[in-house]
């Protein structure tokens, strides 16, 4: 085992990266089972967060696709009954979507799943080392944000 000294910034990230590509994985066989992709997969999780709706652009952006996208990942999890969307009464460009009996068992199924690995991931670490481990993460968001944003005010 390498002591803190031994380790670059590269074979950390690296590290980080490869525990990020691994509980995708893992998740992402689960995910599988159920027949939806990623996109749909995660939107469901979404809608989920939001029992009184989310607009399709909000959904685009969360998501980091396109309007037209959503549009169809929605149609499909409609016609495959994980959805129900109705048409807003007052203003018929707007639609209201909510999980259906269907869409809620995979959802519920979903966090169990997520659960199980984080609770694996994390085995064994005590308190002090998550919050340890927490800490430096949000760090290194901020200073990933500070050169970003450095970056930007450069050009």
């Amino acid at each position: 085992m390498q002591t803190a000294e031994e380790y670059s910034a590269r074979e950390t990230i690296h590290n980080l990266l490869t525990t990020m590509r691994k509980h995708r994985r893992i998740f992402d066989t689960v995910r599988a089972r159920t027949g939806l992709g990623r996109s749909a997969h995660r939107m469901l999780m979404i809608l989920s967060e939001n029992p009184d709706g989310c607009a399709q652009a909000r959904l685009a952006e969360v998501l980091e696709i396109s309007p037209a996208a959503v549009t169809v990942i929605l149609k499909k999890l409609e016609a495959e009954g994980y959805i129900l969307r109705t048409v807003n009464p007052a203003d018929s460009r707007l639609n209201t979507t909510e999980l259906t009996e269907k869409g809620k068992t995979i959802v519920v199924e979903s966090h169990k799943t997520f659960t199980e690995i984080d609770d694996a991931v994390f085995e064994e670490f005590t308190k002090a080392e998550m919050e340890t481990l927490n800490g430096f993460l949000q760090r290194m968001q901020t200073n990933m944000e500070t050169f970003e944003t450095g970056k930007d005010d450069a050009h």
